[in-house]
């Protein structure tokens, strides 16, 4: 699930390349890039984008304050869609410390390396 305004794709296309070479996450944003626009395997969901950052979707709560602000997108987006999807993390250690707060507004995380969600 991706943002209509493609604020992830360019997220991914700031840290991996788009030529799909040599790491996994260089292969995920070749088949993002590639199914953006196929139904079948993405959906686009429609996020209001009020400052750099700054979403109205994203909740208004003291608890998310200090919420990486270049990942709050990632929460709108889950937010914005009637099925509040799970969110995978690879690598990023810092959605750990907001599990908790994230999860009373029906946000899931998965971790997908045992060794992130420590």
């Amino acid at each position: 699930m991706i943002d209509n305004n493609r604020l992830i794709i360019r997220e991914y296309e700031k840290k991996v390349n788009p030529s799909g070479q040599p790491g996994v996450g260089d292969a995920f944003l070749k088949w993002i890039l590639t199914n953006q626009s196929n139904p079948k395997h993405c959906e686009q969901v429609q996020i209001t984008q009020i400052a750099e950052h700054k979403f109205a979707e994203f909740p208004k709560s003291k608890s998310l304050e200090k919420f990486d602000p270049s990942d709050r997108k990632f929460i709108a987006v889950a937010l914005s869609h009637q099925q509040k999807p799970i969110i995978a993390i690879a690598i990023d250690r810092g959605w750990n410390r907001h599990q908790k707060q994230l999860s009373v507004y029906d946000i899931q995380i998965e971790f997908l390396c045992d060794q992130i969600a420590d």
